[in-house]
C-alpha cells in the first residue's frame, strides 16, 4: 500500500531562498527525508541560459540535508522547475511528501499517492521524436506502478519536463551523424499544453499533445480520471504520479488518483 501524502505549497521570497521548506519541517508539517518530489516556478526567462533553476534547485536540496535527510537520497528526488513568473504569477514551489504510518487515519476513500521514476537515457536527437515519447511513457508506467495505481483511469495528472537543446548536446549529436529537431537552441522548444484530455492514454497524450515544434514540455497528459540529453523521472500522487526530470534530463511524468 503506497504512504499518505502531504502537499504543500510555498512562496519563494527571492532567487536562492527555501525557508519556507526549512519552517514546515522546523514546525512538524513535513520530515525532511519524506520528501518525495518538488514541482515549482522561479524568477527567470525559461531559456537555456536561466539558472534561476539551477540556484532554486540547490536551495532546496541543501535544505533537505541540513534538516536531516540523507544526502544521496535527496539526490534523486525529482524536483522540476519551470522558468518564468510573468503577469500574476509569483515564484512559488508545490512540496510533496510521504506521512509517517502512525500519522495516517484510516479511510476507505480513496487518497492521493505519488511515485516517481527515471526514465531512460535521452540523447539529444531523441528530443522531440517517437523515442522520447516511448521512453517518457515507459517512464510513466514506472510511476504509476511506484504509487500503486493500476487502473490508468485512477492518473489525474501527468507532469513532465523535458531539456533544452543547447550548442553542446546539437554538436555531440552531429558529429555521432545524428540530425536534431530544432536547428537551433531558441527554437528547440515544445508547445504543449497544461495538461493533456482526460480521456487520453498517458502515450496517445504525450504523442497528441506534445507535438515537435519547439524542446520544453513542461506538462504532458492526463487521464480520465484526474524531469540534457540524460534520464527523465516521474512521479505520481493519490493515486496520482508525478514525474518530473534532473537538469539534463529528458522528461518527467505525474499522475494523481481519484
Amino acid at each position: 500500500m503506497p504512504d499518505a501524502i502531504e502537499v504543500r505549497k510555498v512562496p519563494i521570497h527571492s532567487v536562492a531562498d527555501a525557508s519556507e521548506l526549512a519552517s514546515l519541517i522546523d514546525d512538524g508539517v513535513l520530515h525532511a527525508d519524506r520528501v518525495v518530489a518538488i514541482i515549482g516556478k522561479t524568477e527567470g526567462n525559461g531559456g537555456v541560459n536561466d539558472y534561476t533553476r539551477i540556484i532554486a534547485d540547490r536551495a532546496f536540496r541543501e535544505v533537505l540535508v541540513e534538516k536531516g535527510a540523507p544526502a544521496e537520497q535527496v539526490r534523486e528526488v525529482p524536483i522540476v522547475w519551470s522558468g518564468g513568473t510573468d503577469g500574476v504569477i509569483s515564484p512559488h514551489a508545490t512540496i510533496f511528501a510521504t506521512v509517517p504510518p502512525e500519522d495516517v487515519v484510516p479511510s476507505d476513500e480513496p487518497r492521493l499517492t505519488v511515485g516517481f521514476a527515471m526514465s531512460e537515457q535521452l540523447a539529444p536527437e531523441d528530443i522531440g521524436r517517437t523515442p522520447m515519447i516511448t521512453k517518457v511513457a515507459d517512464a510513466v508506467q514506472a510511476a504509476m506502478k511506484k504509487a500503486g495505481i493500476t487502473d490508468p483511469a485512477d492518473v489525474h495528472y501527468v507532469q513532465t519536463k523535458t531539456p533544452l537543446l543547447t550548442i553542446h548536446t546539437i554538436r555531440d549529436a552531429k558529429s555521432r551523424g545524428k540530425t536534431v529537431w530544432g536547428p537551433s537552441t531558441p527554437t528547440s522548444r515544445w508547445t504543449c499544453p497544461t495538461a493533456a484530455p482526460r480521456s487520453a492514454s498517458p502515450w496517445r497524450s504525450a504523442r497528441s499533445r506534445c507535438r515537435p515544434t519547439p524542446t520544453s514540455c513542461t506538462t504532458a497528459g492526463s487521464t480520465r480520471r484526474w524531469r540534457p540529453a540524460r534520464r527523465a523521472s516521474s512521479w505520481t500522487g493519490p493515486r496520482s504520479s508525478w514525474s518530473g526530470t534532473r537538469p539534463g534530463s529528458a522528461a518527467a511524468t505525474g499522475s494523481g488518483t481519484r
